[in-house]
């Protein structure tokens, strides 16, 4: 009798679980869309938006002023050190035709005063090349940030949630394409600037 009783009992637990596992099944495979219309709550939808950072870092009016400050600033450096290793080149050449003709002690100075300006030349000619790199990564870095605080501002204007940049998708319609938003508002911040060298994007408002 005992054992009826137990195995009575524990086929009925044996079939609690089974309807507690079913209903968690049934919950877990509702979707999304279903739970929401059975509480009641309202669908958000988001508005996304796509820019080419490439084409608007090339072709923005402050891309051109940052590539013309580095050129008024390295231009008449690199002029000269182009002239100085042209003036080395034709003094080598002509102590090489020289060098049968003049006395030892005399080519041996000359080739010793040509190997130091030579060397002097070098360190100028890095010393520029650094000078230039590090420059050209600062006006990058500043262009960036002129960039992408022209987008965000342009996507609060616009009400866009998400901005996407090239690399970030595959392919996207003309319709959600604000990069000529963005190079106009560029070029209004440019144009608008006391200096237009010196550019400062208005920050969007929230």
């Amino acid at each position: 009798m005992f054992s009826s009783v137990s195995g009575h009992r524990s086929e009925t637990r044996k079939q609690l679980v089974s309807l507690l596992a079913g209903a968690v099944l049934v919950l877990s495979l509702a979707s999304p869309a279903a739970v929401a219309a059975g509480q009641g709550a309202a669908t958000v939808s988001y508005r996304f938006a796509v820019v080419n950072m490439s084409d608007i870092l090339k072709r923005s009016p402050q891309s051109a002023a940052e590539s013309r400050l580095l050129t008024e600033k390295y231009s008449s450096q690199e002029k000269t050190l182009a002239e100085e290793q042209e003036r080395l080149k034709q003094e080598k050449d002509e102590l090489q035709a020289m060098a049968e003709t003049l006395p030892e002690r005399e080519r041996v100075q000359r080739e010793s005063e040509l190997r130091i300006r030579e060397r002097t030349y070098s360190r100028k000619f890095e010393d520029l090349r650094e000078n230039l790199r590090l420059d050209k990564d600062t006006a990058l870095e500043r262009l960036q940030r002129q960039v992408a605080e022209a987008i965000d501002a342009v996507r609060v204007r616009e009400g866009i949630d998400i901005v996407f940049k090239e690399t970030d998708f595959i392919v996207a319609s003309e319709r959600v394409n604000m990069t000529e938003k963005v190079l106009d508002y560029l070029r209004e911040q440019f144009e608008s600037a006391p200096d237009a060298n010196d550019v400062v994007i208005t920050a969007p408002q929230n």
